[in-house]
């Protein structure tokens, strides 16, 4: 059972974005998955990696194409990218050192995020790029 249903609410109707936004859930989805079944802490530490990784290469996509947009809001929301992408580094170090158990909080904030962060921070750039 996947953790995030992709709904249409959760569409920009920018292709690329909303792509991305689908593959992150994707993402989500299948850590969800390994968590379930726990999964050994090799291919837990991949996947965090891979989403981190995933995660910066949208961040990139969404903050040029709002710079070329001349969005006045990019500054903060370059701001809670970086705080999502510290709070995943923590996450990762924590769990790597062996100081965390990844568990169903850890999905859920992901979850939350990724939802809250679309249908909030990010509805509110749609109209200074959709021309």
């Amino acid at each position: 059972m996947a953790l995030i249903d992709w709904k249409e609410s959760y569409d920009l109707h920018i292709e690329i974005i909303d792509q991305q936004h689908k593959t992150l859930a994707e993402m989500i989805n299948k850590f969800y998955e390994e968590i379930t079944q726990k999964s050994n802490k090799e291919l837990i530490s991949e996947l965090i990696q891979n989403m981190k990784s995933y995660t910066q290469t949208h961040f990139s996509t969404e903050e040029n194409m709002l710079h070329n947009s001349n969005y006045d809001g990019l500054i903060e929301h370059k701001a809670k990218h970086q705080a999502f992408i510290d709070k995943v580094t923590d996450l990762e170090e924590r769990f790597n050192s062996g100081k965390m158990v990844l568990s169903f909080e850890i999905t859920n904030f992901l979850k939350d995020w990724l939802i809250t962060h679309i249908q909030k921070e990010d509805k509110e750039y749609v109209s200074a790029v959709v021309v």
